[in-house]
């Protein structure tokens, strides 16, 4: 019996989740992208939760998680000759992608449509799609009238500032993308993956009619992005505690308030699971460590045996 999943994800931690679905067999899944990092870098459209969601389920990832894996950097020492600033790198490869999306917006297809041309040119078993088409961007507030917008908050400026508040642009105007309410409606079961709740997450809850969906879904489990209490890599855990979420894997599941029936943690976090279960959601517990393609697996298949 063939089981649908849909996944919500963001970068890293969401994309190697996902590594872990598109290896199941009999397991069709939907990934549902967060597009709040999307922005114009060197006059290209750069999209860099979907190329990481991309990258890993092709098995062309970089060594960090992000990027492709032996990209050169031709294009980039040649700006750097012209005096550009080049701290958001490109690699060759990755720059040919983000033109081809670049090409393609500009003569009127929609992200949707790009994504899956892109997935299937990439040999994609699962279904990739924006969570909108329409423009969605984040933006993090870093002093008293300072808006940043996230890329030159999480890149050009090392994520070194406190957040102090989060919002979403166009998100009241955007509405999903094409089969994504479809995918959530008719999953078995909705995962929100590993991924940083607030800058990864909540701009994808923040589309009126995604959000709808979730709180409509048959079952939706969220996986912790905590290891005793902190994030392997990425300001997760200082973002949630500088926006006043609870410390922890409580703050996980505040970050979710009302949509989760379920809850894996990290053993490392097994003392959380008491209070956690006192709100009503289901606590699991066991390692969540799904960097590598084995593990994503095996941690896929655990969650789909709850089914």
């Amino acid at each position: 019996m063939t089981r649908a999943v849909a996944l919500i994800s963001g970068g890293v931690g969401g994309a190697r989740l996902a590594r872990g679905f598109e290896h199941l067999p009999d397991v069709r899944t939907t990934i549902v992208v967060n597009v709040g990092d999307d922005d114009t870098i060197y006059g290209l459209s750069v999209s860099p939760d979907i190329d990481t969601v991309l990258y890993t389920l092709a098995g062309l990832e970089g060594p960090h998680g992000w990027g492709r894996a032996g990209d050169t950097m031709v294009l980039m020492e040649h700006l750097d000759g012209l005096g550009v600033d080049t701290t958001f790198r490109l690699g060759d490869a990755d720059a040919a992608l983000n033109i081809c999306r670049t090409m393609r917006l500009d003569a009127g297809d929609p992200l949707h449509e790009i994504t899956a041309s892109l997935a299937g040119s990439l040999g994609i078993r699962s279904k990739i799609l924006p969570a909108t088409n329409h423009p969605l961007r984040t933006e993090i507030r870093t002093g008293p009238d300072l808006w940043r917008p996230f890329q030159e908050y999480f890149v050009m400026r090392g994520q070194r500032d406190e957040v102090l508040e989060v919002r979403y642009t166009g998100a009241a105007e955007a509405t999903a993308a094409p089969g994504v309410v479809e995918a959530i409606r008719t999953a078995d079961v909705v995962v929100i993956t590993p991924s940083n709740p607030p800058l990864s997450i909540w701009p994808i809850l923040a589309i009126g009619d995604v959000a709808v969906a979730l709180e409509r879904a048959r079952r939706v489990i969220a996986v912790s992005p905590l290891f005793g209490g902190r994030a392997l890599k990425g300001p997760a855990d200082r973002v949630m505690a500088s926006l006043g979420l609870p410390p922890g894997n409580a703050g996980v599941h505040a970050a979710y308030e009302g949509l989760l029936d379920d809850l894996f943690i990290d053993s490392g976090d097994r003392e959380d699971r008491d209070g956690l279960a006192a709100s009503g959601v289901s606590v699991h517990v066991g390692s969540t460590l799904v960097a590598d393609p084995e593990r994503a697996t095996a941690f896929a298949a655990r969650i789909m045996e709850l089914l």
